[in-house]
């Protein structure tokens, strides 16, 4: 039973009492742990974001699926390397994390709702404008783009706000 709770899974997190832990106090990549960096990963999924939500409109349905499948897939692999480099904070559970950690955790969640009020905002403006005319290949694009948005807001306004971390 002790082994089973070492390795407890966490369902609405995503995440392992194991992984959390060897996360919280990894040093394997220190690069990863620099705002720079960070703040660089951040601005490449931002923008990965807005580049899938914006391919159809750029060339023709081949390319279109080209783009939409290459971007997903860094996309992808952003969000793991995003997660690993706040060191799973935002998803770890509350009785994984110390006070402090529960403290940012929680303002991290605070800012990432109002950004995403505003995104959908945006695209729901921007649909109402064009009422609506995404074509069917579109809507599929937006739908990946708001689940990897959703997915990693947390973990990228917690990666552009914690400070360096020293070696």
């Amino acid at each position: 039973m002790a082994e089973q709770r070492k390795n407890k899974f966490y369902w609405t997190e995503g995440v392992t009492r194991k992984e959390v832990e060897a996360a919280l106090s990894a040093d394997k990549h220190p690069a990863l742990y620099r705002r720079s960096v960070r703040r660089t990963i951040v601005a490449i999924y931002a923008a990965l974001i807005v580049l899938l939500f914006f391919a159809p409109s750029i060339g023709t349905e081949k390319v279109t699926s080209y783009i939409s499948a290459i971007a997903g897939a860094i996309l992808l692999a952003l969000f793991f390397t995003l997660r690993f480099s706040v060191r799973l904070i935002a998803d770890a559970p509350t009785e994984l994390l110390d006070e402090r950690l529960i403290a940012i955790r929680d303002r991290t969640y605070l800012s990432a709702y109002r950004w995403l009020s505003f995104v959908v905002g945006i695209v729901v403006g921007v649909g109402i404008a064009r009422d609506f005319s995404f074509g069917a290949d579109h809507w599929e694009n937006v739908i990946v783009a708001f689940i990897m948005l959703i997915a990693g807001l947390p973990s990228m306004i917690l990666a552009w706000q914690l400070p360096s971390e020293e070696s």
